[in-house]
């Protein structure tokens, strides 16, 4: 978000972030630095949601189900 708008060095950013993986901190790290610029100014959020950075990724893990071995996969299948 610093650099779609052009602030690389305008402002020193310190985050701790807890849970999930590397990349689903980064996400986080992500949404939360553009909702901060996004109180800042109010006209930063047409750039911002152009590049897609104010959307949550939703996506969660499948959970597993009863009888198959994961979310999706089945015990082998025989005909005989």
């Amino acid at each position: 978000p610093l650099v779609t708008l052009g602030y690389e060095g305008s402002y020193d950013v310190f985050v701790k972030a807890h849970g999930d993986g590397l990349s689903g901190q980064a996400q986080a790290i992500s949404l939360g630095n553009a909702r901060a610029l996004l109180k800042v100014s109010a006209n930063h959020k047409s750039p911002l949601k152009s590049e897609g950075l104010l959307t949550r990724d939703s996506r969660t893990v499948e959970r597993k189900k009863p009888v198959l071995k994961k979310a999706r996969k089945a015990p082998q299948f025989s005909k005989r």
